[in-house]
């Protein structure tokens, strides 16, 4: 082991000074005081010590501990919030002296009145608002459940807050309200806390699960801040929006153990616009606060601006920016689980932006120098960095109170004399309900919704009664502003025209894009009679229930017009689908009709559109039978690696929010084959197709959970489609299809280098054929999530790598799966192209296709197919070049995996006359 010297933070004699006199212990404070008498240790209800090797509380009794800690201490009041989606009980543990526990509601009042300007009173009100606040910070734990530290660290820090007296704890105490949530995934906490135990002392001791932490998203539960899919993230942002307004956010994260020990803010470039000066500044502050105090207490490692920037939206540290809430994350080396790993200095590494090797620098003055590294070592460094926070915003609580009120002045009159003034959403929507979902969310984050109470003008266009305003000038003003715009992501590269440099998550996310809503930007002041909308409902249009009628009508152009479709199929009534325009509605139109049920079916239609809202009317003249297609309910698969897929996770949350039936299928189902018999429909989710074959190894993974699919079941899958089956792909699966099954397709990005092609988490406009059953109920255009993601050539061109006579010396372009491929003779791809006849239906769109984020390269995927369907035997694989469902937010592209799911048991032939 190698031991170095300690090298001093590297800043300016002045911040220096500034900042020890930050965090510099008081004589007065190191004086021993009596606890306070009663408080019951951690230790006394868990059974071991916080951080112990090998040992991990259960939530179940991290519960318990902090019942009996709200009991027995008033500084600590604790609150169940909601049940998480398992079921698990959501802590909110809210921590300041007596007095402040008391008067938690005029606390809350105060702090209302900081997030909102408009509340005061006058500049006395101001006064005394400025004067009575204390610094309130919300502390997260355990959100990613496998960086365990944090919940467990929760327990002795609220037992320190409520047993200690020396002077340093009553200043926080006096000073601060600290809003603590032990985890912010309870459910998550005993997957992890179970799964661990089981394999101590086993070669799978401390490894990953096989499954999602959350139910829904894993590690994606810290991706979900603006779109509010979750539960337990929609939990607490009701408290944070619309209840507490805290002025700091503090969110416990681990990383990977190979390099630095901690880091701390300040983050590294690029900045977003929507994120205020002061916002960084004060993270400046508080990171060198933070990281001071670590080294105050011999904790080496520590690194800042690195690895993790401040222009991505969705996190639990972003949004909040967007709030004017200062957002602080903090990232620790993981041990394995509990159990301690021993690291020796030569095998530590530097990785990511702004930390290019492990040596000392600026952001990183004095390493680590290796040893036995421990969950105990986590969680004091953890404690140090919340205490040193703590400190801090109980020392300067008037500057952070100030600039807390400040922020939300300041939003207030930027949207008041600067452009845009408002975001205008007309009623006319195709997918109304999808309009009002996306203004349900915004107004959930604390965004203000107006609703016109009569005709007005903006801009010189009329807009009709009903149209719903988002006003600029609102506290909010910066998420909103983040929400609504497009964003563009700077060209930022590793150095001078060189390869592209990766951000720290997407780059573009826009809302109305990815929800597919119609949205104007006000650039002008203008006048409108407006009320605030305290929730935002979908309008339901029920059908009349007279006369009874036989055969009801819908253009599918709605997602929830799927989950009335789902519902009928369930219930046996006959459903087909238009394959020629008739009247007013388009092909792919879907018609369900009643028979000798039209009662029945008069009835559930109606039944169905007052609780959801979708758009169905009754069918006064009957299509040509030759026209339609029958259809009946899909038997669907859902692939499930043992890998832990979020992908898979998403794709499940997906369908169950539309009401599609589905069953998880695994290795094993899919190698045992007969896969015909049972399914019309699987769908494989994202992931390579190194994956998909070999799983995780069995060196990393117990049985039965380690491997994959395999060749054989890569034959069976091919032998479902051959027999009629409906195989759908998504993003790197398609490989499976292009590499393996060799269907006249390839992914024209394979193989690029970044410093010609490189396009991280954007919206891409693509343009859709509608006329084939995969585009039914689409526009012309959508927007495509594209995620380091395929574009394809199809058809002749996929070959033509391989073409006999092609020039041999490919440049640098090409694939390496092209250069080591044999070549064909033109009769030999004529026959293959002739054989599996590829329908592209969805390209990317020939001019403007970055919509939101940054593309480079943006040649290499115009005119290219997003979205192809290969006919394959006696069935076909469906090619999603993207997600269509990527982390539940493309609602706009949604209908492409439900008309790949239709599309199984969609009839060739027309539906019989009768």
């Amino acid at each position: 082991m190698q031991t170095r010297r300690p090298i001093m933070f590297p800043i300016s004699a002045m911040v220096t000074l500034f900042l020890t006199s930050c965090v510099s212990v008081h004589p007065a404070m190191a004086q021993p005081t009596a606890p306070v008498a009663g408080i019951p240790t951690p230790i006394s209800v868990i059974g071991h010590e916080v951080g112990a090797d090998y040992k991990l509380a259960r939530w179940e009794k991290i519960v318990e501990y902090f019942d009996k800690l709200g009991a027995a201490s008033d500084r600590v009041h604790v609150r169940r919030l909601d049940e998480t989606t398992e079921g698990n009980p959501y802590l909110f543990v809210e921590i300041s002296s007596a007095d402040t526990v008391r008067n938690l509601a005029k606390y809350r009042t105060l702090q209302h009145k900081l997030a909102d300007p408009r509340l005061l009173a006058g500049d006395a009100d101001r006064k005394a608002t400025l004067q009575a606040a204390k610094t309130t910070i919300v502390v997260t734990c355990g959100l990613h459940s496998n960086e365990c530290a944090g919940s467990q660290m929760a327990m002795e820090l609220a037992f320190d807050l409520a047993n200690r007296n020396d002077a340093r704890t009553r200043e926080i105490l006096d000073n601060c309200i600290i809003l603590l949530v032990p985890s912010a995934n309870p459910d998550g906490n005993n997957k992890i806390v179970d799964w661990y135990e089981q394999y101590i002392g086993t070669p799978f001791e401390g490894g990953r699960m096989p499954w999602l932490y959350q139910k829904y998203a894993g590690h994606d539960n810290n991706r979900d801040w603006f779109m509010l899919n979750l539960k337990e993230i929609r939990t607490l942002t009701k408290v944070l929006y619309h209840e507490w307004y805290p002025t700091i956010s503090y969110d416990i994260h681990q990383m990977g153990n190979r390099g630095a020990r901690f880091f701390v803010p300040p983050f590294f470039d690029p900045v977003n616009p929507n994120v205020d000066a002061l916002i960084h500044q004060s993270l400046l502050l508080i990171g060198g606060h933070m990281a001071t105090e670590l080294q105050e207490n011999g904790k080496t490692g520590v690194i800042y601006k690195a690895i993790f920037d401040n222009w991505w939206q969705g996190g639990n540290r972003t949004t909040p920016y967007r709030h004017n809430i200062v957002g602080i994350l903090t990232e620790a080396a993981s041990a394995n689980m509990a159990s301690p790993i021993f690291q020796e200095y030569r095998d530590l590494r530097g990785g990511g932006r702004g930390f290019p090797s492990y040596q000392p620098a600026v952001n990183f003055p004095d390493p680590w120098p290796g040893g036995w590294w421990r969950l105990r070592d986590i969680v004091d460094y953890e404690k140090i960095a919340c205490n040193g926070l703590f400190t801090l915003a109980a020392r300067y609580r008037d500057r952070f109170v100030r600039n807390h009120l400040s922020l939300s002045e300041k939003a207030l009159k930027k949207g008041s004399e600067e452009p845009p003034f408002a975001w205008l959403v007309p009623p006319d929507q195709r997918d109304p309900a999808a309009a009002a979902q996306m203004l349900e969310i915004l107004r959930l984050s604390g965004i203000e919704v107006h609703s016109a109470t009569e005709p007005f003008t903006a801009d010189g266009i009329e807009y009709p009664l009903g149209t719903y305003v988002l006003l600029a000038s609102q506290p909010f003003r910066p998420h909103l502003k983040d929400m609504m715009e497009r964003q563009l992501y700077p060209d930022r590269r590793e150095y001078k025209d060189g390869p592209a440099e990766s951000p720290y998550d997407a780059a573009g996310w826009t809302l109305p894009l990815q929800m597919g809503v119609t949205t104007v930007e006000a650039v002008m002041p203008f006048a409108a009679s407006l009320e605030r909308v305290e929730k935002v409902e979908a309008r339901k249009v029920v059908p009349p229930g007279s006369p009874i009628t036989s055969a009801y009508i819908t253009k599918r152009q709605s997602n929830n017009d799927y989950r009335i479709i789902n519902a009928l199929l369930a219930d046996g009534f006959d459903v087909s689908v238009l394959s020629a325009r008739h009247e007013e509605y388009s092909i792919g139109s879907i018609v369900v009709t009643g028979g000798d049920r039209a009662e029945e079916l008069t009835t559930r239609i109606r039944q169905l559109t007052k609780e959801i809202p979708g758009r169905f009317a009754p069918l006064l003249s009957m299509p040509q039978h030759s026209n339609l297609r029958a259809m009946t309910l899909p038997r669907t698969g859902l692939y499930q690696p043992w890998t832990s897929s979020m992908d898979e996770g998403w794709t499940r949350y997906t369908l169950e929010q539309f009401d599609f039936p589905y069953t998880t299928i695994h290795n094993p189902e899919i190698r045992a084959g007969n896969l015909r018999d049972r399914l019309d429909c699987i769908i494989v989710p994202d992931q390579s197709l190194d994956r998909l074959l070999d799983g995780v190894d069995d060196k990393d993974m117990p049985p039965p959970y380690a491997g994959g699919i395999g060749q054989d079941g890569a034959m069976q899958l091919e032998r479902f489609v051959e027999q009629g089956g409906t195989l759908v792909l998504m993003d790197s699966a398609t490989d499976l299809a292009t590499d393996l099954f060799h269907v006249p397709v390839r992914n024209a990005l394979d193989g690029l280098p970044r410093d010609k092609f490189f396009c991280p988490g954007s919206l891409l406009r693509i343009r859709v054929d509608n006329t084939h059953p995969l585009g039914y109920g689409f526009d012309t255009e959508a927007s495509a999530n594209f995620v380091r993601s395929q574009a394809f050539e199809i058809g002749e061109a996929a070959f033509a790598p391989l073409k006999s006579g092609a020039d041999k010396k490919l440049d640098s372009d090409a694939t390496t799966k092209t250069k080591t491929a044999r070549t064909l003779t033109d009769a030999e791809i004529k026959k293959k192209v002739a054989a599996q006849p590829v329908a592209s239906v969805a390209t990317y769109a020939d001019n403007l296709v970055l919509q939101s984020g940054w593309i480079l390269g943006e040649d290499y995927v115009r005119t290219r197919s997003a979205v192809c369907e290969v006919a394959y035997g006696k069935g076909r694989i469906v090619l999603f070049g993207f997600r269509v469902q990527y982390r539940g937010q493309p609602h706009n592209t949604f209908k492409f995996l439900f008309n790949a799911i239709y599309r199984s048991t969609l009839a060739d032939a027309a539906v019989p006359e009768n």
